[in-house]
């Protein structure tokens, strides 16, 4: 049985007596982090943070807690126009600085959802996160949207069949699939992964959605109501190991890094990770870490 809250759960329209009868009841904060980049012809240049936001607002509706407004300064992007890029460091400060505000406002709970996921602004959230928890008591889930949908496919795009899909569902104002090409064997500026002329469709973005929305209403509450300090030190020590292999293959080319990320013993890293399985999660995270390091020092 799926439970729906009522009530107001974007940050911004909350009146004091609302935010504080959530920060007793539902201390869960939803993060939605992008960036504004080409994403090809036909979606709209704020997609990373859109879908992100749309995702967040969907979980909240499940959970309770809130919604903060999305954040669209990130980390890197593809070389087309009307791509905004800013200094990793600067991002990385910003977004430990949003986690300190955030507990200064009283959540428990961060779960921070970047709809733009090149490795550098994975590893910056991923390590921003874990720096933060050492000094804190909330507990925080930096993922990009699809570490919770490894099991229906979806392992992240650029404006291809999966985030064409994605947004389709979720704002379909924002997608004109007749800017396309209809010539098939003309390539696609700016898509990087299945064209989305042949793959792409709402009903799959609804499912990928559906299935991204029901893994974080899982998530929150088992956060917030189940994480003893115990587990939430081996949650935080799995999450560190992931930093540190981000760290190792952001220096590795494009091709080797991806066939490390698209593996299926660094998806069962993370999915131990997100399905609380915290010491399987340090298992499998130490022995991978154990063989990029040797691969590494080999090249």
């Amino acid at each position: 049985m799926v439970i729906v809250m009522t009530g107001k759960i974007r940050f911004e329209e909350l009146l004091p007596h609302e935010i504080e009868r959530i920060i007793d009841e539902e201390p869960i904060l939803y993060l939605p982090l992008g960036t504004l980049e080409w994403h090809s012809l036909h979606l709209a240049i704020g997609n990373d943070a859109l879908k992100a936001y749309e995702i967040c607002l969907r979980a909240a509706k499940r959970t309770g807690g809130v919604v903060a407004p999305a954040t669209y300064w990130a980390i890197g992007g593809v070389p087309y126009p009307w791509t905004t890029r800013f200094n990793p460091n600067l991002i990385e400060d910003l977004f430990y600085a949003i986690f300190s505000q955030m507990e200064h406002v009283g959540f428990k709970v961060i779960i921070a959802i970047t709809g733009h996921y090149g490795i550098e602004q994975l590893y910056r959230l991923k390590r921003a996160a874990c720096n933060f928890m050492y000094g804190s008591n909330i507990i925080i889930a930096p993922m990009p949207e699809y570490e919770v949908a490894y099991e229906v496919g979806y392992r992240g795009d650029h404006a291809a069949k999966w985030e064409t899909s994605i947004l389709w569902a979720l704002r379909p104002d924002l997608v004109d699939m007749k800017r396309l090409s209809k010539d098939l064997e003309k390539p696609l500026e700016g898509v990087i992964g299945d064209d989305p002329r042949r793959y792409a469709s709402r009903k799959l973005g609804e499912r990928v959605v559906k299935h991204i929305v029901d893994k974080l209403s899982e998530l929150a509450p088992r956060l917030l109501k189940k994480t003893d300090s115990l587990n939430r030190s081996k949650y935080i020590r799995a999450l560190k190991i992931q930093v540190e292999i981000l760290d190792i293959l952001a220096r590795e080319p494009y091709e080797d890094r991806m066939k490390i990320l698209g593996s299926t013993e660094y998806e069962g890293f993370v999915d131990n990770i997100w399905n609380g399985n915290y010491n399987d999660a340090i298992g499998r995270g130490e022995r991978l870490l154990s063989k990029i390091r040797k691969r590494c020092s080999n090249l």
